[in-house]
């Protein structure tokens, strides 16, 4: 008999992920995984990836590294965010002087977040996803901007971007295109879709 619930195993320590999840109705094992993201990054750009794959390559060793040990039919997805301003990714900042910069440089354009997702049952990937929100920042001013750092401190040090969309974070936009959870940091409504394919969730 399907169930309206699945058990997953997450291959992160995002709580952001871990929420919509199990907002959903999940039942999450959050495994987060040791994985140099920058020298896998630099690697991805040696190869000629673009930074779609290079975001699709990332969720993927995430998911290879959580996957140790797994049951068969065990279910892990993993996830990765990377931000494009118009070719040029952005990592997440080491500071929150290194995170004004950032804004000062997104400040008044728009750029895309390539959030790729997967899902592998026991040991193999069946499953990849790919969406490209796309966010314009306000031409917000650096009056607002030191306000912003300042509440916010160091809890966009773990933000690509360096905004919490679904905190202050949202005034610094103008407009956004897509959807919310991929946002977020990982696209659900595709995910439970795969799921419902698979019959680990009721259609």
């Amino acid at each position: 008999m399907m169930s309206f619930s699945t058990s997953l195993i997450l291959a992160s320590g995002s709580s952001a992920r871990r929420m919509l999840l199990e907002n959903a109705g999940l039942t999450v094992q959050a495994r987060p995984v040791d994985l140099d993201e920058e020298a896998l990054r630099r690697s991805c750009e040696a190869q000629g990836y673009t930074l779609s794959e290079t975001a699709i390559a990332l969720a993927d060793a995430k998911a290879n590294l959580a996957t140790r040990d797994v049951g068969f039919d065990d279910l892990t997805v993993a996830a990765d965010q990377i931000l494009d301003l118009d070719g040029v990714a952005f990592a997440k900042p080491g500071s929150v002087a290194e995170a004004g910069e950032h804004l000062r440089r997104l400040r008044g354009r728009t750029h895309v977040l390539r959030t790729a997702v997967v899902l592998y049952k026991g040991g193999e990937k069946i499953w990849e996803h790919l969406a490209s929100p796309r966010l314009t920042m306000r031409a917000f001013s650096e009056a607002f901007l030191q306000a912003y750092l300042e509440r916010e401190g160091a809890a966009i040090l773990s933000c690509v971007g360096a905004y919490r969309l679904e905190g202050p974070g949202i005034q610094l936009f103008s407009a956004v295109e897509g959807a919310q959870d991929a946002v977020l940091g990982l696209p659900l409504l595709p995910l439970l879709e795969e799921l419902r394919r698979l019959k680990a969730i009721s259609a």
